[in-house]
């Protein structure tokens, strides 16, 4: 198989229904994106550091990710000769399929999105290589009128795959799962689904029925060195990235659209937190594969 550049993994294919190819995800490089839909890959060569929201991740050779639409995400670093497999489809689509699975199974993939195939489950490796060489053979499909059809069907039949896979891992994992463990995942989730429109601490503990103090408490035990401010800042600085990178929206548009009380304090709200002007940032980015 050849393998085809990241410049050919543009940002539009992650909106269409379905895409298989074969990249080294650098057009992701310090470059953060919001996926409108999901993304499967399965690490073939090389290693590399993927950023998930305020997690970060360490990929090797045999390692499988299942990265939801609405995450945020992007690669940190990654060695010259990092390769993975990969189809997205679009979260419409995921929406559609998706009902009906268990709800804790989507839970777990939020935050455990990573698994790293050893030597004994080789088994379970090579099954995941046939899913990839049917998404290779849907893909060449796209032109025909049971398009639709079969790819609804392949990723049903995938997702019911490696959620039944994953209820293996989800019942030994709960066992393990301290109740500030638990209180720190769900911060984590409800942080991803609020932290355009919600910067502060004390609605994030009321959310989960726990004071202030105790929700610093648990982020500290979680990841050290952080506070739960820490935490919001970091999401929503990605937040921002994300909306700097489309040259759609003006810098009062994206001011207004986070509700900030006018241009200038986002401007120095931003600044304060990665070093550079707003505009600065999107002018080295914006452009990079044009």
């Amino acid at each position: 198989m050849n393998r085809d550049k990241s410049i050919n993994l543009s940002f539009a294919r992650l909106k269409e229904y379905f895409w298989y190819g074969e990249t080294d995800l650098a057009i992701f490089r310090d470059y953060p994106c919001r996926l409108e839909g999901g993304v499967a890959f399965f690490c073939i060569a090389g290693k590399a550091t993927l950023c998930y929201g305020v997690g970060e991740h360490r990929i090797t050779q045999n390692t499988e990710s299942f990265l939801l639409p609405g995450m945020t995400f992007y690669m940190k670093n990654m060695s010259d000769d990092f390769s993975v497999r990969l189809f997205t489809f679009s979260g419409e689509l995921f929406d559609d399929v998706n009902v009906g699975l268990d709800f804790s199974v989507n839970e777990y993939l939020r935050r455990v999105p990573f698994y790293t195939y050893t030597e004994k489950n080789a088994a379970y490796m090579s099954e995941t290589f046939t899913w990839y060489d049917m998404a290779k053979l849907l893909s060449k499909n796209t032109g025909s009128k049971s398009f639709p059809l079969m790819q609804r069907n392949f990723l049903q039949s995938y997702l019911t795959y490696l959620f039944e896979c994953i209820r293996l891992k989800l019942d030994s994992e709960s066992l393990k799962l301290t109740r500030k463990r638990e209180l720190f995942y769900q911060f984590m989730s409800l942080l991803s689904k609020h932290c355009r429109e919600q910067r502060n601490v004390r609605f994030y503990a009321e959310k989960l029925h726990i004071t202030t103090n105790y929700l610093c408490k648990i982020t500290r035990e979680s990841i050290p060195c952080k506070s739960p401010k820490d935490l919001i800042d970091q999401h929503f600085i990605l937040e921002i990235k994300t909306l700097l990178q489309s040259p759609k929206l003006s810098i009062s548009e994206i001011s207004c659209r986070l509700d900030f009380p006018n241009e200038s304090y986002f401007c120095r709200y931003f600044r304060r937190l990665v070093g550079m002007s707003p505009q600065s940032y999107r002018m080295t980015k914006i452009n990079r594969y044009q």
